[in-house]
């Protein structure tokens, strides 16, 4: 039998596993070693099965290296603090979203690795070279770069990179906010986190392009319903403005400058002096001719009050209704009342369509 080191394999009577200074002995039969007190008390080898069978004993065969995943587990929660996936975009365990967020537990075992980094248990973070900036040790592994375990070159994050459990108002998360807004949340989280930082507004172009009909959409009925009322009375005296005033006194002027008003109204030089003569000697002809025009810019003024107090206006509604959800004894999970009084309202879209379809179309024939 060929000459074996025995150092580390278990002695089969006590158990100990051998040193080199231990003393050595080996069954004749089968070769097994023991201890020579151990074999001296025992009398006789214990693999007798081996003897019967004519087999030799074998060392047992060294442990395998643990297998590595499939991907390495290096990317910690910002909010739980447990290892995900290198290229995982939302935690396993409470699905808060990584990207974008500061190590904050330092669990990952690269980040320990470093000496002097702030996970690290070697307690040399503030020697001299040991900074969390040095590079590390000789044999320390060091994690992939971003994305060389096939992470999809886009990706989505539905909070906008804003941390679920950080606070937006007292008693309200961004979490609880977004369970509210659901549709368009990488655009609404950033946004009112930016407004709770600079204590500024954003421009909201869907606000200021559809106003209350936005409003009624994000299901803010009770402004929505003021606006949308404001903007249909303000379009209904442009039209009796334009119909009733100001076509009639422009009709009125085009007759005493001369002109024919059923060619429409291409004046000449000279007519046109005339009607400014005319406009100058009574200056009510201006109001009454200008009238339609500053009720569309009454309308734009409503647009543009909208556009830009709109974010504002609807953070303060989700905040205001993720509380009242709390605090009301209706519904044991307040997620679910959240999930069904939030979101968009479709319907409402549809409707706003038909009605400014008729608005534009019809209303007009009828005066």
């Amino acid at each position: 039998m060929a000459m074996i080191d025995f150092t580390g394999i278990k002695c089969p009577v006590c158990g100990v596993a051998f040193k080199e200074e231990d003393d050595i002995v080996v069954c004749p039969q089968c070769g097994a070693p023991y201890h020579r007190d151990c074999y001296e008390k025992e009398g006789s080898c214990v693999f007798t099965d081996l003897h019967q069978e004519g087999k030799e004993w074998k060392p047992p065969a060294p442990p395998k290296p643990p297998e590595l995943s499939a991907e390495i587990k290096d990317r910690e929660c910002p909010v739980c603090g447990s290892l995900n996936g290198h290229s995982a975009l939302f935690c396993n365990r409470c699905g808060s979203s990584l990207l974008g967020q500061p190590q904050r537990y330092n669990n990952s075992p690269y980040l320990r690795s470093y000496p002097g980094s702030q996970g690290s248990q070697d307690g040399n973070a503030g020697q001299p070279g040991q900074g969390k900036n040095q590079p590390p040790p000789y044999g320390s592994y060091s994690p992939p770069p971003r994305g060389s375990y096939g992470a999809p070159p886009f990706v989505f994050d539905p909070m906008g990179g804003v941390n679920p459990a950080d606070v937006l108002d007292n008693g309200v998360s961004y979490g609880d906010a977004s369970k509210l807004v659901k549709q368009n949340t990488a655009y609404y989280m950033p946004v009112f986190r930016y407004m709770k930082q600079t204590g500024r507004n954003k421009f909201n172009f869907s606000a200021f392009l559809f106003s209350g009909a936005w409003m009624l959409y994000r299901k803010q009925y009770k402004y929505g319903a003021i606006v949308t009322g404001l903007m249909f009375f303000i379009y209904l005296l442009y039209l009796a403005a334009s119909v009733f005033v100001a076509t009639p006194a422009l009709l009125s002027l085009m007759e005493q400058a001369g002109m024919d008003v059923t060619r429409g109204f291409s004046p000449t030089h000279e007519q046109m002096i005339v009607i400014s003569q005319l406009m100058t000697e009574d200056p009510r002809l201006y109001l009454h001719v200008c009238l339609p025009m500053l009720c569309l810019l009454l309308m734009l003024a409503v647009m543009l009050f909208v556009g830009v107090r709109g974010n504002k206006m609807y953070l303060r509604h989700c905040v205001r209704t993720v509380r009242q959800v709390k605090s009301a004894d209706l519904s044991s999970e307040p997620n679910m009342t959240l999930d069904a009084r939030g979101g968009v309202n479709p319907s409402v879209a549809v409707c706003m369509f038909v009605c400014y379809f008729i608005l534009v179309n019809v209303v007009p024939l009828l005066l």
